[in-house]
């Protein structure tokens, strides 16, 4: 049943993607200019999506989150359910994502209109990625980052890399730090299974330029590491243990 719920899951996604989601774009973006507004409707959509496959979604944080539109969110990457989760819980948003991507058909113009950046393997390919940033998020773009760089199998999080800790050092990008709390069991990156449950976002305190001033890119690296971490049930469980000790 959960293979059978997988499958219909991301069938209705692309299904809704090509028969709702492009035509909406062309016409909040391509008619209207609005670009930055095309992916609204998936908030609907997403939010009814939860409640047929009975995901719960709990979003604690709310306060955190910045009146503008214009910061980056930086999340720990268990699902293709992250981004899912996102945009009905923290704010619509174009992401960073592997340049792959952009060989699918379709996927392709979406991508690059709704203000989507790639991340090429060679890294000279992505020089002046932290200027594009710093434009998209000028245009009222919010933009998703997961520093990871793939997804974990185990919902432990990984190493994250230093790109968009330098980026945001170089071009005083503000960072909102956001946990994703078993989006990975609800819909697993190693089998296609997609299973009812609670899957909770953890919005902490946006990162502003003024406020890592004077840290460098790998001191930022590590705290906003940790800070996501800390929210995770594997490292709340260590810490429980250590009071009890």
């Amino acid at each position: 049943m959960a293979f059978i719920r997988a499958v219909l899951y991301y069938l209705l996604v692309a299904l809704a993607l090509c028969l709702t989601g492009i035509p909406f774009m062309f016409i909040v973006g391509g008619i209207f200019g609005k670009w930055q507004y095309s992916t609204k409707i998936c908030v609907v959509f997403f939010r009814y999506m939860f409640k047929i496959f009975g995901i719960k979604v709990v979003v604690e944080g709310k306060e955190n989150i910045p009146d503008h539109k214009q910061f980056v969110i930086v999340a720990n990457h268990q699902s293709f359910l992250d981004i899912n989760v996102i945009w009905p819980s923290i704010a619509i948003t174009a992401f960073v994502a592997k340049a792959d991507l952009w060989k699918i058909p379709v996927f392709s113009w979406v991508l690059n209109h709704i203000g989507c950046i790639p991340v090429h393997k060679n890294p000279r390919k992505n020089v002046g990625m932290g200027e594009l940033l710093k434009d998209r998020l000028a245009r009222d773009f919010t933009i998703s980052v997961f520093p990871e760089g793939h997804r974990s199998a185990d919902g432990h999080l990984l190493p994250f890399q230093n790109g968009i800790f330098k980026m945001a050092k170089e071009n005083a990008l503000p960072l909102l730090p956001v946990t994703l709390v078993d989006t990975g069991k609800r819909l697993s990156k190693t089998k296609w299974a997609l299973t009812p449950g609670v899957t909770k976002v953890i919005i902490h305190p946006l990162q502003t330029p003024e406020s890592f001033a004077d840290k460098t890119a790998m001191q930022l690296r590590d705290e906003i590491h940790d800070m996501i971490e800390s929210a995770l049930p594997y490292k709340q469980a260590e810490a429980s243990v250590s009071k009890e000790a």
